[in-house]
């Protein structure tokens, strides 16, 4: 198998498991930070669609939402997706419109949903950008090699 033939399916799996999921966790190694929508909802509490740190492991993020939405109980399914390409590529791989889909099938107004959506992932390039700027200034990164004079 292809390349490109690996990422369409693995973009297929992706498109076709937030339709399905109740928590989708979409997290970004580099940035160490990870995107949670968790489309659970009742009539006080709205669906999640929040930016968090990144966790060692899938059962630290079920505990950490199990902790901050106790109302909904023991998480039943969650889709945890690693995504190591630019934040960008989400919206261009069509995975940002599958998010807005996905909590209005959940009962948020397509308004509420583009915005949650929009704005976290706003938040990710954030983090992106700064994390481009620290790389090229060096902050935080060794020299593998050194220059020569």
């Amino acid at each position: 198998m292809s390349d490109n033939e690996d990422e369409d399916q693995f973009l297929s799996q992706v498109l076709s498991g937030i339709s399905e999921a109740e928590i989708i966790t979409i997290f970004f190694p580099l940035l160490r930070r990870a995107l949670i929508i968790d489309t659970r909802q009742d009539e006080e509490t709205a669906p999640l669609v929040q930016v968090m740190p990144q966790v060692s492991s899938m059962e630290e993020r079920i505990s950490m939402i199990e902790r901050a939405r106790p109302q909904f109980g023991k998480v039943r399914s969650i889709l945890g997706i690693p995504w190591i390409k630019s934040v960008g590529t989400l919206r261009e791989q069509g995975v940002t419109p599958r998010l807005v889909d996905r909590l209005m099938d959940a009962g948020m107004t397509h308004h509420k949903a583009k915005a949650a959506v929009h704005d976290a992932v706003y938040e990710l390039s954030k983090v992106e950008h700064k994390a481009f700027v620290l790389l090229i200034k060096g902050d935080g990164y060794q020299t593998l090699w050194t220059a020569r004079r």
